[in-house]
């Protein structure tokens, strides 16, 4: 039986005369922590895009568990327990965190579990520290709050497989640890399988399994935090001294 949560095989995007995805192969293990890293416009975000049914690439193959998904929707995905974020929080701004949560566990579970749904999502709501706030508008939160309940909302879908892309931006650098911690204590409480597109290398290094690095829509490098870090093609490309030090 496969280990692979995540498998890409070929992975191409192209819009147009752009190739925002090039031949991308790597494969994310059930219960693997792997951080993805690279410049603006590397193709992280597209990279989610097409592993999530955002978009349908154009060439190679997106397993989920050994199921082949490419050309499926993002219901489809969620489905077959893929949640993700996004860089700018997907929340519903005039409804309250308890009914974000909801409507993210609804959503996740059509047709499926049956009862249950108030304990996992008062569950998921005390994990991500935002019992204080059930009541509270979503979108007068701080955008650290929001960034919480857009994790929480992802998890009330009961994924196995977590994307994360830039839930510490617009974060100060406290914030980043933070996040950072939660979301390592979210993926052992949950079982879950994580991969996080971030700018703060430094504390992704620090946090996650395995490092990959994408440039101009390739896969640069797949490595160990400290081979990542120690690999002249990538110093060269986009790390520089920033996590050497």
């Amino acid at each position: 039986m496969s280990t692979a949560m995540l498998s890409v095989q070929g992975l191409g995007m192209q819009f147009g005369g752009l190739k925002a995805l090039s031949d991308v192969t790597m494969e994310v293990r059930k219960g693997e922590f792997v951080g993805v890293i690279g410049p603006n416009g590397a193709g992280k975000t597209t990279f989610f895009h097409a592993i999530s049914g955002v978009h349908v690439p154009t060439s190679g193959t997106v397993r989920i568990d050994g199921r082949e998904l490419r050309g499926q929707s993002p219901d489809a995905f969620c489905r077959a327990g893929v949640a993700r974020t996004f860089q700018t929080p997907r929340i519903f701004g005039d409804m309250t965190v308890l009914d974000n949560v909801r409507f993210a566990f609804l959503f996740g579970n059509q047709g499926g579990r049956q009862g249950g749904d108030a304990s996992l999502i008062d569950k998921v709501i005390d994990e991500t520290h935002l019992d204080g706030l059930r009541g509270e508008i979503a979108g007068a939160l701080p955008p650290a709050r929001q960034r919480q309940l857009e994790i929480a909302m992802a998890l009330a879908t009961a994924p196995r497989l977590l994307l994360l892309d830039e839930v510490a931006a617009g974060l100060t650098e406290g914030e980043v640890e933070d996040v950072a911690r939660l979301i390592a204590r979210l993926r052992d409480t949950y079982g879950l399988t994580v991969v996080w597109i971030e700018h703060a290398v430094r504390t992704l290094m620090k946090t996650v399994d395995r490092v990959a690095v994408l440039n101009f829509g390739q896969l640069l490098a797949d490595g160990t935090p400290a081979e990542i870090a120690a690999n002249p093609k990538v110093i060269s490309a986009y790390l520089g001294d920033e996590v050497a030090e």
